[in-house]
């Protein structure tokens, strides 16, 4: 039983821990209940009690919420996943952080996939990586308002977190993204380019072609054409796809216009 996940369910309600408590019966191979909260105070005992390596934790709960939690535990060695039933701000300051979410209802399959996830995480982590996560998660919600987010990059080394004005460009590389950054070297990250096309879509990045993510803000000069071509202040020259041409533009309008 050394490899099973020790985890806890944190969540207000009775009915909600009881539909988590019948879903994960469905993975004892991967998971072992050991305590259910109901809400902050009763976590936190929990935590100091059984040292988990899983937290299933809910967001909006009365008085104090999850980032609360997290924010008084100090020593946060376990992975977590978030439940919620609100797709808010909060969901954009976990994508940012690499950490994983659910939405209520909670769909089994989506559970299992998340549990699995967790527990590879912990067959191979170093628990540091995990904290780190979490505290840019917390330093993110901060940041929420004047979009200074940082974004965690899982590569084969570990976790790197960026700010969003240290990227340059983001290039597809079959399910691979690497990123293009300033005073760095490429980093490879194992996650799609549309992933990060979702993400960072509302912060000056514009996909001008299926294997190109640009930040508009170092673009250095556009060369018309039938599509185009966007040389970035790296020297890299883009090519813009006829069919983006239009919305890449429009984003360079709308940008000139925020500068």
């Amino acid at each position: 039983m050394a490899d099973v996940l020790k985890t806890i369910i944190v969540e207000d309600e009775q009915r909600g821990r009881n539909a988590l408590k019948s879903l994960l019966s469905h993975f004892q191979d991967l998971v072992l209940l050991v305590g259910e909260a109901a809400n902050v105070e009763e976590a936190k005992e929990l935590i100091a009690r059984h040292d988990p390596d899983l937290v299933l934790l809910d967001i909006e709960m009365p008085y104090k919420n999850g980032f609360d939690l997290l924010n008084e535990v100090p020593n946060r060695t376990f992975d977590v996943i978030f439940t919620t039933a609100y797709n808010n701000y909060a969901i954009q300051a976990i994508k940012f952080s690499a950490l994983d979410y659910l939405l209520k209802p909670i769909d089994m399959e989506e559970l299992g996939n998340s549990i699995r996830k967790a527990h590879a995480k912990f067959i191979n982590r170093d628990k540091q990586e995990g904290q780190a996560q979490i505290e840019n998660l917390l330093n993110n919600l901060k940041a929420i308002g004047n979009q200074n987010y940082k974004l965690s990059l899982p590569t084969s080394e570990g976790i790197l977190f960026i700010s969003l004005d240290q990227i340059i460009r983001c290039e597809s590389d079959a399910n691979y993204t690497r990123f293009f950054l300033i005073n760095e070297k490429p980093i490879l990250v194992s996650r799609t380019l549309k992933e990060y096309e979702e993400l960072l879509q509302n912060y000056n990045f514009c996909r001008v072609h299926h294997s190109n993510l640009i930040n508009l803000k170092y673009i250095k000069k556009y060369i018309k054409g039938e599509g185009g071509i966007v040389v970035m202040n790296d020297g890299a020259e883009v090519e813009v796809s006829r069919r983006k041409k239009e919305a890449f533009l429009k984003s360079l309008e709308n940008l000139s216009t925020i500068i």
